[in-house]
């Protein structure tokens, strides 16, 4: 079959590095991609424990590159659902939820990407109860990049609510976007945080932790990106970690 679309769609349920008391890079659990031709790729791991820094129950991470006659385009589907998680018994989530779906028409209109499907269930953050509002609907209704820049430039409340989710400073009637890309938090009601919490740029300070990050979300004209939880480790262990990541574009070749 001649190839008409390269297909790219990656999930992954694990990610990290830590700098102290040990140096050292944290081997992905499960991940997959799936073939630029197209196809589906599914991996599954239990009972995952790195020294008793991160670990998770279950994650099952899948992947989906194909064609739909009814709809006349190419579509890339990731997901990611990692269970029991467990962060130095600071970070805990029962599940995290990761879905992103694109579609390239093949009649070569503007590209779409939907975030919608990615949750927390019962995440908390130093035994306080996070009910994390997401933003998924909002990119759903303007899922290309052209819906992205005419809202932001007329209306109102969504360049205010852009503005509030974005991680670096907005101003002017463009997207701040930073070499090409917007970077958002899909979590919208992190002002209001409990007592020993703070607000910090676009995460969760917790003392003697580290910072928590929520549903990083990056998006193109062309691609979407998006990790569900990243902990920035400051304390007596140091490093970086990531639960819940993926990606999907994709390009017309012929």
């Amino acid at each position: 079959m001649k190839i008409k679309f390269l297909y790219h769609a990656e999930a992954a349920s694990a990610t990290g590095q830590i700098t102290l008391p040990h140096q050292e890079l944290i081997e992905v659990p499960a991940s997959v991609s799936v073939p630029f031709n197209g196809g589906h790729a599914r991996s599954s791991f239990e009972k995952f424990n790195y020294r008793s820094i991160i670990s998770f129950d279950r994650a099952e991470v899948s992947t989906v590159g194909s064609y739909s006659e009814k709809d006349g385009a190419y579509g890339s589907l990731a997901t990611a659902c990692i269970e029991g998680v467990n962060i130095l018994n600071v970070v805990t989530c029962d599940r995290v939820v990761l879905r992103l779906t694109s579609k390239h028409p093949e009649d070569g209109a503007e590209a779409s990407f939907i975030p919608l499907g990615s949750y927390f269930e019962n995440l908390r953050i130093a035994g306080y109860r996070m009910d994390i509002e997401m933003a998924t609907g909002l990119f759903t209704q303007h899922s290309t990049w052209s819906k992205l820049t005419s809202a932001y430039a007329n209306d109102e409340h969504f360049r205010a609510e852009i503005a509030r989710l974005s991680m670096i400073p907005a101003q002017g009637p463009h997207l701040p976007v930073s070499r090409g890309t917007l970077g958002v938090t899909l979590a919208r009601n992190l002002d209001r945080l409990p007592p020993g919490l703070s607000a910090s740029d676009h995460g969760i300070y917790v003392p003697h932790f580290g910072t928590v990050y929520l549903a990083e979300y990056f998006l193109t004209p062309h691609s979407q990106r998006l990790m569900m939880l990243h902990v920035d480790l400051g304390c007596a262990i140091e490093g970086c970690g990531g639960i819940g990541s993926g990606q999907t574009n994709g390009s017309m070749y012929s």
